[in-house]
């Protein structure tokens, strides 16, 4: 082979697009932790706003014991500044300072109290002062992993890329050829989707349907959502509307049914619902990919899901054993 000249071997476009795909993979695992430190950073700025809120009535709470004890301050500034126990005890006559010593105790004792309260509350206040510091702590650490993990998925994505950029033109072209094959064949089957959901409730169309348990109730509406972003890029960290990742689709499409999910896949299959076998799937019940979970679906019927892909490829309808199956769950 002379210098210079390129040479393109037949078996590299096929060793490319597995590296490339194994890759995607690895960025989608990336953004699967991305999206559990969401999680944790909703959770966390909860209980931090919480704990925040429980310093400011506490502060509130110091002030005003604080403020009640300055009436005791007051009365001995009237005085001179003689202790208002001191006055009873000169006084010159005898019979008044018995008469009034019981007072004085009961004064004295008032104001011990005033003082242990007001310590009281200002070890409180410490208190929440150290709480909230700690949520603050929580804060920033899971603000560091999403940077992280926002990195992780930048560099395994730019990876990718380099790879793709180094095939030769013809393959570079074959492989959008193959790319624009899938968006077309995704539009078409969203257009073919609203056809038949415009027609789900004619008995006498001759059409099959495009589930095998019919969709009802909110996993129809969530189906009917999901598939009318068919052929929309898959983009990670994407919560629509013009582009998506697996978990945000399917997080937007059970909120159109009034469902509310957690924004990780992970997270959606360990509280996003009951668990449901393989064998009782329905239209709308979430299917879960790999292990750990980094992949979720919905379930569309005759062994069929609808999901955002991964990076180069749109929200398309793939079977349902098309990945490594890990479990599925019914929403509501």
């Amino acid at each position: 082979m002379l210098p210079g000249v390129g040479y393109a071997d037949p078996n590299r476009l096929d060793e490319v697009k597995a590296q490339v795909e194994e890759l995607h993979h690895e960025a989608e695992q990336a953004t699967e932790r991305y999206n559990q430190q969401i999680d944790r950073l909703d959770e966390v700025q909860r209980r931090l706003a919480r704990a925040q809120a429980n310093v400011a009535r506490q502060q509130e709470r110091v002030a005003e014991v604080t403020s009640q004890m300055g009436g005791y301050a007051a009365a001995t500034y009237r005085t001179g500044g003689v202790d208002p126990t001191m006055q009873v005890l000169l006084a010159d006559d005898p019979d008044e300072f018995l008469a009034q010593a019981s007072v004085v105790d009961a004064y004295t004792a008032q104001q011990l109290d005033q003082l242990s309260q007001v310590a009281a509350e200002r070890q409180a206040l410490e208190e929440q002062k150290l709480l909230a510091d700690e949520e603050l702590d929580r804060l920033e650490a899971v603000e560091a992993a999403l940077e992280a993990e926002k990195a992780a998925v930048t560099a395994k994505l730019e990876e990718a890329q380099r790879l793709l950029d180094s095939l030769e033109a013809e393959e570079r072209a074959r492989l959008e050829a193959e790319r624009q094959a899938e968006i077309r064949a995704a539009q078409e089957a969203r257009e073919t989707a609203a056809s038949r959901s415009s027609r789900d409730s004619d008995r006498t169309s001759e059409e099959a349907p495009l589930a095998d348990v019919p969709a009802s109730g909110r996993g129809k509406i969530a189906v009917d959502y999901a598939m009318a972003q068919l052929g929309e890029p898959y983009s990670w960290g994407a919560t629509g509307p013009d582009a998506w990742d697996c978990s945000g689709l399917t997080l937007k499409a059970w909120a159109a049914a009034g469902v509310s999910l957690p924004r990780s896949s992970s997270q959606q299959y360990a509280s996003g619902g009951a668990k449901i076998s393989r064998s009782n799937l329905q239209p709308g019940d979430l299917v879960f990919y790999y292990s750990p979970i980094s992949h979720v679906a919905i379930y569309i019927g005759n062994d069929q899901i609808v999901h955002a892909t991964h990076p180069g490829s749109p929200v398309s309808v793939d079977p349902v054993s098309s990945m490594p199956y890990s479990g599925a769950v019914r929403p509501g």
